[in-house]
């Protein structure tokens, strides 16, 4: 099919995952589609602010070649706005109906793009059709997630151009954002979280063979710390702080570009949200992942899920490294084990992750290789496309 234009909706509830999501594919498929008009459609726009500062409050603005717009403005200007060849409708948001309308006339192509999931049963439902009342546009299902036969993950120019760059000047970037550091000869980490209790892992470094270097990011990631710290610790301390080998810096909020950069130069990453957890994976570094609660905890079923593809898509380990990577997902599922987000205590024990560290990092390295070469999602979407 030829494309001359492609609408992006978005509905932003309460956290950056949705936007940080919507934000990397338009400027990937926009550089796919170099002459493709490429429309954003998002219900707010602090949490876009937030993750890129050339944002401003207004309904109608051009950021990195593509254009962003207000849902309120495409309710007010639904006669003009128009539609688009193909439009995506990410998460299950509600397109506004005065689009859908004129769609259901204009457009061919309408893709239901889903949340990322492990679960095997998505692979039966990617790419099905899901019927509506028109003769010329169609809707399908795509199912984002770590199989070949789903529809892979996304994975962009632009973080990649990121990663290679943190990976060859590690030091330059990490004394740019934290130049009040002494990094020398430490192990670097990242910590992006839910609230969470970090005990365990604070009791597992202190005592380490190498020095650590954690940088805590997040109000809550910082806020769990903190509550924390103040009963190990009788004095005040500003962003800095150092418990037996460990030190620790209370990071600024950084934009996606920003955090990236910081992720790729560090040794390993602590992540939360399914965005930032792709880039997690695809830096070949060891990982933790803090999935997003869900009731009745079925958060849960999405990392077990998670960590049965992990563990079908790593080829060539030897025994030893096969033992690492079942005692590493076990990690990954007690890491999540909980009802609620709280500083309740939890029963993973990081020395798997740490004592085993030099193992874990060649695993995380062939399973980032199976996701680029394997699951690349908008390569995977450009060809459905094309061959539509």
């Amino acid at each position: 099919m030829k494309v001359n234009s492609i609408d992006i909706f978005c509905e932003i509830i309460d956290n950056f995952g949705d936007i940080g999501v919507v934000y990397r594919i338009s400027k990937e498929l926009k550089k796919i589609f170099q002459n493709v008009r490429i429309r954003m459609v998002l219900n707010r726009l602090e949490e876009f602010k937030a993750i890129n500062k050339k944002v401003k409050d207004a309904d109608f603005q051009e950021i990195d070649g593509l254009i962003c717009v207000t849902e309120k403005y495409v309710k007010e200007n639904a006669e003009t706005f128009g539609t688009a060849d193909v439009f995506i409708e990410a998460f299950g948001c509600n397109v506004p109906e005065e689009y859908i309308k004129r769609a259901k006339e204009n457009s061919k192509l309408w893709i239901n793009l889903e949340y990322l999931s492990g679960e095997k049963w998505i692979e039966d439902f990617h790419l099905c059709e899901s019927l509506i009342d028109s003769k010329t546009l169609k809707k399908i299902f795509y199912m984002p997630g770590f199989s070949e036969k789903s529809g892979g993950v996304i994975i962009d120019s632009g973080f990649l151009e990121r990663k290679e760059y943190g990976k060859n000047n590690r030091e330059e970037v990490l004394k740019k954002y934290f130049p009040n550091v002494d990094i020398k000869d430490k192990l670097i980490g990242t910590v992006f979280s839910y609230e969470k209790n970090f005990d365990n892992l604070l009791e597992v470094l202190k005592d380490y063979k190498r020095e650590t270097f954690l940088i805590l990011m997040g109000e809550k990631t910082q806020k769990s710390f903190s509550e924390i710290l103040q009963k190990k610790l009788r004095e005040n301390f500003g962003k800095i702080i150092k418990y037996g080998k460990i030190t620790m810096m209370y990071a600024d909020f950084l934009s996606q570009e920003e955090y990236e950069e910081v992720i790729s130069a560090a040794d390993f990453n602590f992540i939360r949200g399914e965005d930032s957890f792709v880039r997690g994976i695809l830096l070949e570094k060891p990982f933790m992942w803090h999935i997003y609660l869900q009731e009745e905890k079925a958060h849960m079923d999405k990392i077990k899920a998670f960590t049965e593809r992990f563990r079908e898509s790593v080829e060539g380990l030897t025994e030893k490294e096969t033992e690492i990577l079942d005692n590493y997902c076990t990690l990954l599922e007690d890491y999540n084990d909980r009802e609620k987000n709280s500083l309740e205590k939890g029963k993973e024990d990081f020395k798997v992750f740490f004592e085993n560290f030099h193992e874990i990092s060649i695993i995380c390295e062939k399973y980032s290789k199976f996701l680029l070469e394997k699951c690349n999602l908008v390569k995977k979407l450009y060809k459905y496309i094309q061959e539509y």
